[in-house]
């Protein structure tokens, strides 16, 4: 076959598959024309389904009003029927609840809040246990997708099986973004912490947080002992002389006590002032009188002394 034929033959080739490109051109734009028809007719359906289900209820409702006062207005022998209130169903499933992506940051206290959103979803959506893993490996984004494909290769070559469980997954995950002195630290923070200059309302804040991010497991006597060791010593004198009997009201009572002293007016006390007139020995009503110094005598002329 010669350079010509070849060339014509190309040319033919590229010819019908540019009619054939040309032709899929047109089906999909058909296909796209019918399924933008079609998704217009469905919303207007669904539109007017919502509209005719509002008007029949109001429909109903105005026909028991109607019957409400009827029933009134034909004596007051006729039977009162209360009025039903209407009640709106509210459906959850509307509410656009997600997972927040992680990035892998280096954050303890981000990569923490993230987790416990995490999990709040999950009870909320009551999200199976077998499908968590997946959900979570589709939110990690940046080097925490890099990290996550990372390790179930070095599994996969090392012969252990998949990471299934969502708590295994979160271990994990701790494991590599969480220091392992974080909690350590966080402790030495808590058992050092004293109010100072904050309120009471930011010491108990701070408390608080710094209780959560140990995690610490023990009776409440022991952290109302750990809260009022670092409360002001003004305030801890007082709330210790009260009636409490859960943490919730110890903070409650150290809130009161501060609001009240705060607010006590302040007394100034004015030095007595002394005495007028002159100063009198104890036990007597008379004054002392000066000794009256003894009387001179002069020489006279023509006298010797």
């Amino acid at each position: 076959m010669s350079l010509e034929e070849k060339i014509e033959a190309l040319t033919k080739n590229f010819a019908y598959l540019q009619a054939k490109y040309e032709e899929k051109e047109n089906q999909n734009d058909y296909l796209r024309k019918q399924l933008d028809t079609f998704m217009k007719e469905k919303r207007r359906n669904l539109r007017s389904s919502s509209s005719s289900r509002r008007i029949g209820s109001t429909q109903v409702r105005r026909d028991e009003e109607e019957a409400l006062s009827d029933g009134s207005s034909n004596g007051s022998d006729s039977p009162r029927f209360p009025r039903r209130e209407s009640r709106q169903n509210v459906n959850f499933n509307d509410f656009k609840v997600d997972i927040p992506e992680f990035e892998g940051r280096l954050d303890p206290d981000d990569f923490l809040e993230w987790i416990q959103t995490v999990e709040r979803v999950f009870e909320y959506k009551e999200v199976p246990d077998e499908q968590k893993v997946k959900i979570i490996a589709l939110k990690l984004r940046k080097y925490a997708s890099l990290w996550w494909t990372n390790l179930l290769t070095k599994r996969a070559r090392q012969g252990k099986g998949k990471i299934r469980t969502w708590d295994k997954m979160k271990a994990k995950l701790k494991g590599r973004f969480l220091p392992p002195n974080y909690v350590q630290a966080n402790y030495a923070l808590l058992h050092h912490l004293t109010q100072g200059t904050m309120s009471v309302e930011e010491y108990t804040r701070e408390f608080e947080r710094l209780m959560i991010k140990c995690d610490l497991q023990e009776d409440e006597e022991q952290t109302i002992v750990r809260y009022l060791g670092g409360l002001d010593p003004k305030y801890a004198h007082v709330v210790e002389l009260q009636a409490y009997s859960t943490f919730d009201d110890v903070c409650l009572l150290a809130h009161k006590v501060e609001t009240q002293i705060k607010t006590r007016p302040y007394k100034k006390e004015f030095p007595k002032p002394l005495p007028k007139g002159p100063p009198f020995n104890k036990g007597s009503s008379l004054t002392p009188s000066k000794p009256s110094p003894a009387p001179v005598s002069l020489p006279q002329k023509g006298q010797t002394p």
